[in-house]
């Protein structure tokens, strides 16, 4: 248990060190290239990654599923079956690659059509097309499944510290690129060379830590058809979250115009970004909790779940009630109030960002146990009642509909039935104690928003002075009422226990 908490506070520290960088740059970036390029070359990149972001979905889920395999001969010391997986990676990977660049060239006659007017002057979209389109192919042809291999031996903060340099260095010779040059053919071949490098290290350093597992053997039909079904189950529920975002947005533009639209993309993106802080810490803790599953009792990995999902809620409660307070205020600093929304709908987007996170624990150790087959078909019919929901609810509370309709199916499908599942088919046991600590752990994040919205709600400084201050007031406010709700608790005292140990783990040893 004390390496595994060990590794994961690691991984967590490194990895967020490499999110605030990946936030930071790609911000940087796009904001000099908006300056030296202008606004339709920043759109047309966005379009090409876009593009390229659904023809990713053909890897269905496989590195996912992969790696929650190797954490069977990886505790088991199995080195066999281990290099057999790691060939039939590589194998499948390659096939994967294939099939994405064929579909990739298959749709550059119909770019044209993917532009309304026409494209900056003096670009061929078709060049410019074939490079975003290499630098996603290259990644699966180019030793993506040593990155695998870190991450299954929880080595994720190697991965970490080397997309972190890679990123920096890739974004900085961007932005000078942009700057000396104002040439986006120069900025875009950055992003293959970065993948490369990228790539090239992590094999390097793989190899270096485990020299001895290489592509050899071959795996038997049963592990093939296991993985067969992991991967099925990983693919509907990137289905279903993809499908939650974009069928928002479709709806939006359709019913209610573009400019809606687009106020609506500006807060998804701020809360996309804390939440992808948030994924940092599930990132973090997943080889932990594989390891966990395949080398301890259902009741003792049981107590772990309700640590980790005590722990977890506090961050997402702690990050609701920051948002709540900064997230008007940033918005209006950055675009202005005529593209800010009504503080009531801004509260909507924090609870939708509170009500996605409920479920994350509970997917992290149903994926580890291995339940896709079992949850086959929840993403399914999350997918279709998030669209008939939005089209109902669009007619009925336009903006606010559109948000109640994804909290709906979130909170009871996505949260609810994902829960039901685990504890049905691992835990064996009911599902009333954990309900009750969620909604307790809810009561507690209203009370903390609460408290700290009408508390900031008396500081006047304007600009960033006074986003500061909001943050520091609503950070301190929100952490002294979770404090107040749960300081009694047992699980609070095991929740002390377990962060006490993991800070001795990281000062008796070099991060």
């Amino acid at each position: 248990m004390a390496s595994r908490r060990y590794n994961a506070a690691r991984n967590i520290v490194w990895a967020v060190i490499n999110k605030i960088f990946v936030i930071i740059m790609p911000f940087a970036a796009r904001t000099a290239m908006i300056y030296y390029l202008g606004v339709e070359y920043t759109g047309l990149g966005s379009l090409f990654t876009s593009v390229l972001t659904v023809l990713s979905l053909a890897e269905l889920g496989f590195s996912s599923a992969m790696v929650f395999s190797m954490y069977e001969p990886i505790n088991k010391r199995a080195k066999p079956k281990l290099c057999a997986l790691l060939s039939f990676y590589r194998l499948v990977y390659r096939v994967i690659g294939i099939a994405v660049l064929i579909v990739g060239v298959a749709l550059m006659p119909f770019l044209p059509s993917l532009i309304k007017g026409s494209a900056p002057g003096g670009i061929n979209i078709y060049l410019l097309y074939a490079i975003y389109l290499s630098n996603t192919v290259i990644g699966y042809f180019l030793y993506a499944y040593k990155v695998s291999l870190l991450t299954a031996y929880q080595r994720g903060d190697v991965v970490s510290k080397v997309g972190l340099v890679t990123s920096v260095g890739m974004y900085t010779f961007q932005i000078a690129a942009l700057v000396l040059t104002q040439n986006f053919y120069v900025y875009a071949v950055l992003l293959p060379l970065s993948t490369i490098v990228n790539n090239i290290v992590c094999n390097v350093v793989s190899n270096r830590l485990y020299p001895d597992i290489v592509c050899e053997g071959e795996l038997d039909r049963e592990t093939v058809s296991d993985i067969a079904k992991r991967v099925s189950g990983v693919f509907l529920y990137k289905l279903s979250s993809t499908t939650r975002t974009s069928f928002d947005s479709v709806v939006i533009s359709a019913f209610l115009g573009l400019s809606v639209l687009t106020q609506y993309q500006n807060y998804f993106m701020i809360v996309s970004s804390v939440s992808g802080m948030l994924a940092v810490v599930i990132n973090a803790i997943t080889a932990s909790v594989g390891d966990g599953i395949v080398s301890k009792s259902r009741e003792e990995n049981y107590g772990d779940f309700r640590v980790f999902v005590f722990l977890y809620m506090v961050i997402a409660a702690v990050c609701s009630s920051c948002l709540l307070c900064l997230i008007q205020p940033f918005m209006k600093i950055w675009v202005g109030s005529d593209l800010s929304i009504a503080d009531g709908l801004a509260a909507l987007f924090v609870l939708y960002f509170y009500v996605q996170t409920m479920g994350d624990i509970v997917y992290l150790y149903r994926t580890a146990a291995g339940l896709w087959w079992q949850d086959r078909m929840r993403p399914i019919i999350e997918s279709i009642a998030n669209v008939i929901l939005n089209l109902l609810f669009v007619q009925l509370w336009g903006f606010a509909g559109i948000l109640l309709a994804t909290i709906t199916t979130l909170l009871l499908i996505n949260f609810g039935w994902g829960a039901y599942i685990l504890f049905k088919h691992y835990f064996k046991r009911g599902i009333g104690d954990y309900l009750a600590l969620q909604a307790r752990q809810l009561i507690a994040m209203i009370a903390a928003c609460a408290v700290s919205y009408f508390i900031c709600g008396f500081i006047g400084v304007a600009g960033l002075p006074g986003l500061c201050l909001k943050l520091a007031c609503s950070l301190m406010l929100s952490l002294a009422v979770l404090w107040a709700f749960s300081f009694k608790s047992d699980l609070f005292s095991q929740s002390l226990d377990f962060m006490k140990g993991t800070l001795r783990l990281l000062s008796s040893k070099t991060v």
